[in-house]
Formats: C-alpha cells, sequence, structure tokens
C-alpha cells in the first residue's frame, strides 16, 4: 500500500514539474517576436544563401561559412569575377578573420542585387562602425535586427540599420 502511494505521490508530483515547465516554455515562445521574410523564392535563391553565410560568420564557424560559401558560389553568373574570388577565398579559407573581409566584397556584391530590386525580398543594410580597426563595414539583413558578421558573439548587436531596401 506504501509503495502506491508512494507512487501516485511520485506520479502527481511528475505531472505537477512537468506541467510548469511547459506553461515556462509557452510563456517564453509568447514573449518571441518572428518578424516575417517575405520573398520570392525564384529571384531570392542568391539572396538566401548570403544570409546564411552571414550566419555562419555571426556563429563564428569557419567550417559552416566554407559550406554556404559553395552554395553562393553556384548561385553566381560567370561574369561576377571579383564576388567569385572573395567567395571562392572563404572557401579556401577556415581562418575566421579572413573569411569576414572576403565576405564584406561579397555584400557590396549582394548590395547592388537589392538596390537593382532583384533580391525578391525586402532587405536591411546594416553598418558597423567599428569593424575592421574603425573603418567600419556593412551587411544585408533579412530583418531589421541587428546581428554582427563581422564580430559574432563578441560584439553581437554593434551596428545600426542604415537603410531598408523594398524587394520586388
Amino acid at each position: 500500500m506504501k509503495k502506491i502511494i508512494a507512487l501516485g505521490v511520485l506520479g502527481f508530483m511528475m505531472m505537477s514539474c512537468g506541467g510548469n515547465a511547459e506553461k515556462q516554455q509557452v510563456q517564453q515562445e509568447e514573449k518571441v517576436e518572428l518578424k516575417p521574410v517575405v520573398y520570392n523564392a525564384e529571384k531570392a535563391k542568391g539572396p538566401k544563401a548570403y544570409f546564411k553565410l552571414s550566419e555562419c560568420l555571426i556563429a563564428s564557424n569557419p567550417t559552416a561559412a566554407q559550406t554556404y560559401a559553395k552554395k553562393v558560389l553556384a548561385t553566381l553568373p560567370e561574369d561576377a569575377t571579383e564576388v567569385k574570388q572573395a567567395v571562392e577565398a572563404i572557401v579556401a579559407s577556415t581562418d575566421l578573420a579572413e573569411q569576414r573581409k572576403q565576405f564584406e566584397v561579397v555584400t557590396a556584391y549582394y548590395y547592388k542585387i537589392a538596390k537593382s530590386g532583384e533580391a525578391g525580398m525586402d532587405v536591411y543594410k546594416v553598418h558597423c562602425p567599428m569593424a575592421f580597426n574603425n573603418t567600419g563595414a556593412d551587411w544585408l539583413s533579412a530583418t531589421d535586427e541587428v546581428v554582427n558578421p563581422y564580430f559574432g558573439d563578441e560584439m553581437l548587436h554593434c551596428g545600426r540599420v542604415m537603410e531598408t531596401i523594398k524587394g520586388k
């Protein structure tokens, strides 16, 4: 009889704790504000690969950056020689500082695409004045949240949105 009561109490405690954890998780999920990313899938193939590459640099993951740089390469036209060289340098290097420097060239290329309206989505141009020994650098984002690929978690939110580029 004592075993049955002990199991019943233990079961009740587990259900109580589990229910509380679920309630906390729901409360945490409600606090997160997701910003919709609307894009034209056909046009946005290149920019999506660019954003994934940016995420790898934000995460300070040079190996993943190499992987997504290969995907960026696959979206580039034949005549994009300067940006191809920069992307190939990212593929060839595991040095995060070098990858981030080359990312600046890749950003300039995709900025031109976004300005022409060919990104297929709204794009935010973000600037970090402290990148590269305070010379500053830009990057593009799919949301207006500042998450810095040049510093990653060292200075994750350094920068500000400078321009909103509407996609067609």
